[in-house]
């Protein structure tokens, strides 16, 4: 990832913006008017400063300290650097972010750090599991969208955005299969158990469906900017830390693990992405679980990872479904199965 500032498991947000000339911030008005002032005490005039320093087109500048609401980075940038204010100071007074040619209506508020825990990256890797961005033809990539029809995994995920995404808008479509009309009172509960408000639940049906799924939505192309270009840096870290791995597998695992328990006992992680799975297999392996990749003969382009009944009681004991209640306690109930002398199905 490009443009980035890595301080151990820290990514510092602001910092990772800055070179990208589509993104506007909002800023504080009396650090706009100090600017101003020094550019005036100096050179006299905008004009002035424009032609001297930063030679761009001048309406542009004129625009940013008359009636702009939002600034570009990378231009605010060069012009502190004329009056040696420090970066931190110019990062300190935003106050959110916003694309250029952005139709959303609402600005975006980010955290200055982004911290790389345990529960960073088991969202992260549900996300990676089940979430998409709402490409769509030639559409660039331009949500955070997530669907599940499990609701421990979407208040899990819910709880995820509002940790690291606080105080951005985000609302939960409740997608019924054609046909099947919700009770009258549906969104109410689901906002209850949910504990969200009753007005981010919104109901809509798709012939594709044949169970009820509920898909979170946070429409920003600044989030899921940040989050697909985090990729590489989230793998070398889990790599590289043992809790961080456990946790992204789990995140993994409530996605798409699953727990079988009926003749014979196993965990199998299904994915078509390739490369995501053999990542999974390799942090599987550096902590000790003795299992291979495999393609899926019934299920073209379907690739698998098994773990079977002699490791399931280590599994369950180190990583488990996490906020897939159910499938976890499946597994509980896997692990407690008494057992003949040498046998393990």
């Amino acid at each position: 990832m490009k443009n980035r500032r890595v301080i151990s498991n820290k990514l510092d947000v602001f910092d990772f913006f800055s070179k990208n000339p589509s993104i506007y911030v909002g800023l504080n008005s009396a650090f706009v008017s100090k600017v101003k002032a020094l550019i005036l005490n100096k050179y006299k005039t905008l004009k002035g400063f424009n032609r001297e320093f930063l030679k761009i087109d001048y309406p542009n500048l004129k625009h940013d300290f008359q009636k702009a609401k939002y600034h570009s980075i990378t231009r605010w940038l060069k012009i502190i650097k004329a009056f040696n204010i420090d970066r931190e100071e110019f990062f300190e007074n935003i106050t959110c972010f916003r694309v250029n040619g952005s139709h959303s209506k609402s600005p975006i508020i980010l955290s200055r750090i982004v911290e790389f825990d345990e529960k960073f990256m088991e969202g992260y890797a549900l996300y990676i599991a089940e979430g998409d961005t709402g490409l769509s033809g030639k559409k660039i990539p331009g949500k955070l969208r997530f669907t599940n029809a499990n609701l421990d995994v979407i208040k899990f995920f819910i709880n995820w955005i509002k940790t690291y995404f606080p105080q951005n808008s985000f609302y939960v479509n409740a997608v019924f299969p054609a046909g099947i009309v919700a009770a009258g009172n549906f969104s109410k509960g689901i906002s209850e158990r949910l504990d969200i408000e009753i007005d981010k639940i919104k109901i809509k049906n798709d012939s594709y469906n044949k169970i009820v799924k509920y898909r979170v939505c946070l429409d920003s192309v600044i989030v899921i900017r940040l989050v697909l270009a985090l990729d590489s840096t989230i793998k070398t870290l889990c790599k590289n830390n043992k809790p961080l791995a456990v946790s992204y597998i789990k995140g993994i695992m409530a996605g798409e693990g699953t727990i079988y328990f009926n003749r014979s006992r196993y965990v199998r992680i299904e994915m078509r992405n390739e490369n995501e799975i053999r990542y999974v297999h390799s942090l599987l392996s550096g902590l000790g679980y003795n299992c291979k990749v495999s393609m899926r003969s019934e299920r073209r382009g379907m690739c698998s990872i098994f773990i079977g009944a002699k490791q399931l009681e280590k599994f369950y004991n180190e990583i488990g479904f996490g906020s897939e209640l159910n499938r976890q306690n499946l597994l509980k109930l896997a692990v407690d199965k008494k057992l003949r002398v040498n046998q393990y199905i």
